[in-house]
């Protein structure tokens, strides 16, 4: 991939990428100087008095992207039109992103975002642009992670005759996910104590990766918060079993058998819908869960 950039006072700011790639990973440096800006419309198809046509890698070929940790700007409509980008990597040292950076980009869903010397509005400023269902990990370089999810919200301007005015109107609990945010730091017990507002919006699909993202990496989690989500995943027993066997969570399917006591029926239905299935891992395990769960009965009325 060839990149075109120009220098400004000794920084380099990236005005296009050539190339037959699909997915873009920018340097740290280009020629001794630090990449600090993506210029505007750098990756957008719309860039204006340009030819480079097929050549460039922008727009709806673009499927991902890797920003270097020098990266501090990202110019007005930089991916502007992107709409099968899908994944993003980034630091939040990148703490100006100018206007319309993310418009059209639909299909973006996926952001990893490395919070070392953390500071700006960068994840702030990224999720309040995109309203669809975003996942999110946020790296902070310590050997700890933080898993989320935020729900995806659309807005309705309602007429309101009396008053002669337009009200907003905002369906899915996505809005106030975004919310979150004090001076530009996610607050985590605004953002678990939202939980009940997602389980009235959301699928149940949802919320059951959501309450399992949480428990199982419980960055800045409260007991408080951690008894919510595994009392709304006992409840919701048999469809969290059922989602871990039919997107191959064998890690969470796992984890839940840590604290919910399956009765002898459940465990037989789960390991004929994972034998249904061909989860044959799942499968296994089940069958183990099982004979160690009456091992244990049985020992118990020993006693």
């Amino acid at each position: 991939m060839e990149i075109v950039s120009r220098v400004e006072n000794g920084q380099v700011i990236v005005e296009r990428c050539l190339g037959e790639e699909q997915r873009a990973e920018l340097p740290e440096q280009i020629e001794g100087c630090p990449v600090t800006a993506l210029g505007d419309y750098a990756f957008s198809h719309a860039k204006p008095k340009t030819d480079d046509g097929d050549c460039a890698v922008c727009g709806e070929k673009l499927l991902e992207v890797q920003l270097p940790q020098s990266l501090r700007r990202i110019g007005n409509y930089a991916f502007y039109g992107c709409r099968k980008l899908e994944r993003m990597t980034l630091y939040h040292q990148t703490e100006d992103i100018a206007g319309g950076a993310f418009t059209g980009c639909y299909r973006l869903r996926e952001l990893y975002v490395y919070m070392q010397n953390a500071w700006g509005y960068c994840l702030k400023d990224i999720v309040s642009e995109l309203r669809q269902e975003l996942r999110v990990t946020l790296d902070y370089g310590d050997g700890t992670a933080a898993k989320l999810l935020f729900p995806e919200y659309y807005e309705e301007a309602v007429e309101n005759t009396p008053a002669r005015i337009l009200e907003t109107h905002f369906h899915g609990s996505g809005y106030h996910y975004r919310q979150c945010f004090r001076d530009g730091e996610l607050n985590f017990s605004e953002y678990d104590g939202l939980f009940g507002e997602a389980a009235a919006w959301e699928s149940v699909d949802f919320c059951i990766e959501l309450s399992l993202l949480r428990l199982q990496q419980p960055y800045r989690l409260t007991e408080d918060a951690k008894g919510i989500y595994m009392a709304w995943l006992m409840e919701h027993r048999r469809e969290a079993a059922s989602w871990c066997l039919a997107f191959e969570q064998q890690e969470a399917l796992e984890y839940l058998c840590t604290f919910i006591d399956w009765s002898a029926d459940e465990l037989f239905e789960l390991i004929r819908e994972a034998n249904e299935a061909g989860r044959m891992e799942s499968q296994s395990f089940l069958m183990d869960h099982k004979y160690r769960r009456r091992k244990q009965s049985v020992q118990s009325f020993e006693l």
